[in-house]
């Protein structure tokens, strides 16, 4: 992420001062847009990461309805339930990230 930070505003010049002699806010610090930038970032991720777990929750909740028996069957479900609380915790820590970088 710093790579594309660093690319993407090295040059970026500052914006002059208004005709009534304020600074706008961004021209003060560069700091601003890299944090700006960062909470973009993360936002989109964090949009696109919730469909995948909701699309893979949902496919777990359908593959649970599969009439099957047998010792594959029990192993089948026993990954669906791992699986399924390993999706619970990515979301609970994408939410914790999303909140995070939304206060910085």
């Amino acid at each position: 992420m710093n790579t594309y930070l660093n690319a993407s505003l090295r040059n970026q010049s500052c914006p002059a001062p208004t005709n009534d002699g304020v600074i706008p806010l961004f021209s003060i610090c560069r700091c601003l847009l890299f944090i700006q930038s960062g909470r973009d970032c993360v936002a989109q991720q964090y949009a696109s990461a919730t469909t995948s777990v909701e699309n893979a929750a949902s496919a777990i909740a359908r593959s649970k309805d599969i009439e099957w028996t047998g010792n594959a069957a029990e192993w089948f479900r026993s990954t669906l339930d791992r699986t399924a609380y390993t999706i619970r915790m990515l979301a609970d820590d994408m939410e914790t990230t999303q909140r995070l970088s939304m206060g910085a």
